[in-house]
């Protein structure tokens, strides 16, 4: 009985010594590959974006990983190649479609380079993968902001105004979304909806001069015919050097009024 035991543990022991040998063999290349890696990040973090990008530039000629991309395409945005950050990060993307890190990015580099259509498109896709992302609800406030005030600059401002209520619909904590909204609201007459607007961006407002959202209110005022109360915004809005000159203007303006 005792034989047979042992002669059945002999046997177990080599029945296993097969599959172990079967281990695959460590990959050099993608060992060699996180080193250069490792080494640029190194370098991203000293500050030297082109050390970086030769690092990164080797670590994918040897594999091919989503995280080299995105460093290379990081270390591209700094170097301010923007052209070449975009490809990298869409590269990134490519290899994991559900990096939001990436979308954040691309969405990032493309407001950077004022293209707002495609930057809002990023953050939509950076946020669908995480709802929670700061930057990336910040980041496509911003690009709302920045598309309206472009159509405005282009005289398309029923697609503005269509624009601001979808992005305040969709992001209602942007003081910068709230006074374009105000802006094109009044451009649009609709004087009721711009008070609102800025009284809502003044509201959130938490530093920084706010001259331009008293005007919109005292230029929506004057449309309403409330002088008293388009005055008092007025006079609000003159503090601001910025916009001193135009509130004195309007002041002016509504003398006997």
């Amino acid at each position: 009985m005792r034989r047979s035991m042992r002669t059945l543990f002999v046997l177990m022991i080599v029945a296993a010594i097969p599959v172990f040998s079967q281990a695959p063999p460590p990959d050099q290349k993608k060992i060699e590959a996180d080193k250069l890696y490792n080494e640029g990040n190194s370098l991203f973090r000293a500050g030297n974006y082109a050390g970086a990008i030769e690092k990164y530039t080797s670590a994918l000629a040897l594999a091919k990983d989503f995280k080299y991309y995105y460093q290379l395409g990081l270390s591209y945005k700094q170097s301010r190649q923007i052209d070449k950050a975009l490809e990298t990060f869409e590269e990134s993307i490519k290899l994991k479609s559900d990096f939001y890190q990436g979308y954040n990015a691309l969405g990032g580099t493309y407001l950077t380079n004022r293209t707002y259509d495609k930057s809002i498109e990023a953050f939509k896709q950076a946020l669908k993968y995480n709802p929670s992302l700061t930057a990336a609800i910040q980041g496509i406030s911003e690009a709302y902001a920045g598309q309206a005030q472009q159509l405005v600059n282009d005289g398309k401002i029923t697609e503005a105004g269509a624009l601001v209520d979808e992005a305040l619909d969709q992001h209602p904590n942007n003081p910068k979304l709230y006074l374009i909204a105000a802006i094109i609201y009044n451009k649009l007459e609709q004087p009721e909806k711009a008070i609102q607007a800025a009284e809502e961006a003044i509201k959130q407002k938490k530093r920084g001069s706010k001259g331009a959202e008293y005007f919109e209110i005292g230029i929506a005022h004057k449309k309403l015919k409330d002088y008293e109360k388009a005055r008092a915004a007025f006079a609000e809005a003159k503090k601001d050097p910025t916009y001193s000159r135009n509130a004195q203007y309007e002041l002016d303006g509504l003398k006997g009024k």
